[in-house]
Formats: C-alpha cells, sequence, structure tokens
C-alpha cells in the first residue's frame, strides 16, 4: 500500500511549481520584449534606410530634370525662340484658362459637379484595375 504524501510536502510542491512557473513567465517575457525592442530598431532602420534612397533618388531626378530644361532652352535659344516670351505667354494662357474655369463653375454649378463626379468615377475604376 502507497503512503499518502503530508500535506507540508504538497505545499512544498505547489510552491515549487509556482516558482518554475513565474521563472517561465519571466523568461518568455523578457524574450518577447528583446523580440519586440529588436523588430522596433530593424523597422527604424529599415524607415531611415528608405528615406535617404527617396532623398538620393529626389536629388538624382531633380537634377537630372533641370539638365534637360537646360539643355531645351540652349537648344530653343540656338534655335532663334526665346524661352523667356514663351514662358510668358504660358503664364498668361494659364491664367486665362483659370479664369475661363472660373466662370464655367459659377454659370453651371451643378453640370461642373457632374462632369467632376463622372471623372472621379472613370478614374476610380481604372485604378481598381
Amino acid at each position: 500500500m502507497a503512503t499518502m504524501p503530508n500535506k507540508e510536502t504538497v505545499l512544498k510542491s505547489v510552491d515549487s511549481m509556482k516558482e518554475g512557473t513565474e521563472s517561465m513567465k519571466e523568461g518568455v517575457m523578457d524574450r518577447a520584449s528583446a523580440a519586440v525592442d529588436s523588430m522596433k530598431e530593424r523597422a527604424s532602420a529599415a524607415v531611415d534606410g528608405a528615406q535617404r534612397e527617396a532623398a538620393e533618388l529626389q536629388e538624382t531626378v531633380t537634377r537630372g530634370a533641370a539638365k534637360v530644361a537646360d539643355t531645351v532652352s540652349s537648344k530653343l535659344k540656338a534655335a532663334g525662340v526665346d524661352t523667356d516670351v514663351m514662358v510668358g505667354a504660358a503664364k498668361e494662357q494659364a491664367t486665362e484658362l483659370q479664369r475661363l474655369i472660373a466662370e464655367e463653375l459659377k454659370a453651371r454649378p451643378f453640370r461642373a459637379l457632374g462632369v467632376a463626379a463622372a471623372f472621379g468615377l472613370v478614374v476610380g475604376l481604372l485604378s481598381s484595375r
């Protein structure tokens, strides 16, 4: 016949299990915290790298656009076209176009709203593909 453990032995075993559980819990929490910190550092490094690359790309595109503009301007001037006059004319036409659009919007607001809604629908359908 097996002997029953006494109450004191059972309580010691329960306390030992509690300590083991607490120790495991602390270990898991420490590892999870370390993993979160590591992921934060990696994400931050990735964001920093992406921002750097975006800034470099923007600088490259800006330089390229400036070179193209200079080349086109010099070729037009060599061909006898005054680019300053062209810029002035383009600004005047843009201003006139803005004025015409504003007048049309004031004269026919519902028509303008319908056109805008149709345009939005088409853009939405095309972008969903």
